[in-house]
């Protein structure tokens, strides 16, 4: 297994990891649009390993969030494959300031995701405010909120 493959399950480790110990209403989510399956999650940095952050090329720290998006076609589930898709966005928090997402995609055998950093201060509630264009589909529009807490 190349370095690069076992990284990116190392990264891929670390976030269901992470997922699963947050409040259900952190937790990733997903959202279908025909054919499309649309998986999105936004966390604390912090909770990914300095390790996997430093492979990864990630800035980890209490005021960094991630949001982590793939994408799959298929209506079932289980079987769905990963596709490529072109993701667009920006977060704004409750004060009105935005943030426009940078996406980098992140390739591998069997999985393609996107990660965007972004930045997080005090309590806060942020707003995402996606759009998902799947190879092969129409653009997808994802909206999603999550509470964030860096006292």
């Amino acid at each position: 297994m190349t370095r690069m493959r076992v990284s990116g399950l190392r990264f891929i480790g670390a976030v269901l990891l992470a997922l699963s110990l947050l409040p259900a209403a952190a937790r990733a989510d997903s959202q279908r649009s025909g054919d499309f399956i649309v998986y999105y999650s936004a966390i604390s940095s912090t909770l990914i390993t300095p390790a996997v952050a430093r492979v990864n090329g990630l800035e980890r720290g209490k005021d960094t969030g991630l949001i982590n998006i793939a994408v799959k076609r298929g209506r079932d589930p289980a079987s769905a494959v990963p596709v490529p898709a072109t993701i667009t966005g920006s977060v704004r928090n409750l004060s009105g300031q935005s943030t426009a997402l940078h996406f980098r995609a992140v390739s591998e055998p069997g999985a393609v995701y996107y990660l965007a950093e972004y930045p997080v201060s005090g309590i806060d509630t942020l707003r995402f405010d996606l759009r998902v264009h799947p190879v092969g589909g129409s653009a997808i529009a994802v909206v999603f909120s999550r509470d964030f807490n860096t006292d």
